[in-house]
């Protein structure tokens, strides 16, 4: 009966499902660059000890060391 009366309509105005909408597409863009961070820390970890083992600056210490041929 609101409706009869003059009352405010049911449901979100479009402002609010404007507002809504962005909210959500902000949400998906933040949770995107967090699994993008959390991804590249990961690759960051993999690929470290490999740089490491294969790092001409290890040579160079293994030789000066003594820990080479």
């Amino acid at each position: 009966m609101a409706g009869l009366i003059g009352g405010r309509p049911r449901g979100p105005s479009a402002e609010e499902q404007a507002a809504r909408a962005r909210a959500e597409e902000r949400a998906s863009a933040e949770e995107t660059t967090a699994m993008q961070a959390a991804m590249g820390r990961r690759r960051l970890r993999r690929t470290g000890g490999m740089r490491l083992l294969f790092s001409p600056i290890r040579q160079m210490m293994q030789t000066k060391l003594g820990g080479g041929e």
